[in-house]
């Protein structure tokens, strides 16, 4: 998992290294996309996730709370990362049971606490922060409200909300514009590839975030 930079006015500071509690507050469909696996390229289907640094001990300077995000091939394939880095922010296993009809509803993770150890990481002149880990928020602890608007944006025809699109940076924007998935979208040619499930089963435990 690696932090995003998000390119806002230029005055943006990545997060320090450490451990802290932080909520999910964006869930964002990027659509296909190209990237590189073992050298090899390929076109896979990716989400980002974005969590705000819920600490009022630790803002930004001029008093926004910090942000981080990482950005996931989207499958539950019990190898995928995001499979691996949902179920350690859960603290127990996936079962066959939790997916529901037609797959794990992601709007769940939305607004749901975690705790996320991040290190620092400089690149020529820039200091990126990377997630090395993600777990459950102990009982005991507390998150500082969530101040951050939440967004949730998908990448099909009935369920994209061209006003959440609107608040995106341009960079972030002009990457989902450049996803076959959103031409298609935007050509109303078929749904996107991909999806989600919209059930919340009644016998999930109150224990577990999501």
């Amino acid at each position: 998992m690696s932090y995003l930079p998000q390119p806002t006015q230029g005055d943006f500071t990545p997060p320090p290294a450490g451990t802290f509690p932080a909520i999910c507050y964006r869930v964002i469909d990027l659509g296909q996309q190209k990237s590189e696996y073992n050298g090899e390229a390929k076109v896979q289907h990716k989400v980002l996730l974005s969590w705000e640094i819920a600490d009022e001990d630790e803002r930004m300077p001029d008093g926004r709370p910090f942000t981080v995000s990482s950005r996931y091939t989207w499958s539950m394939h019990e190898k995928a990362a995001l499979r691996k880095d949902l179920e350690a922010w859960r603290g127990k296993a996936f079962e066959p049971t939790d997916f529901g009809q037609g797959g794990f509803d992601i709007r769940r993770l939305i607004g749901a606490p975690c705790m996320l150890s991040l290190v620092e990481t400089k690149k020529g002149d820039r200091t990126y922060t990377n997630i090395s880990g993600i777990s459950k928020m102990p009982k005991s602890m507390t998150c500082a409200p969530l101040v951050n608007p939440t967004v949730y944006l998908w990448l099909e025809r009935d369920l994209f909300d061209h006003q959440a699109f609107a608040t995106l940076s341009d960079n972030l924007r002009a990457t989902i514009m450049g996803s076959p998935t959103y031409v298609e979208m935007m050509r109303g040619s078929g749904a996107p590839n991909g999806g989600h499930a919209t059930d919340r089963h009644d016998d999930m435990n109150d224990d577990i975030p999501f």
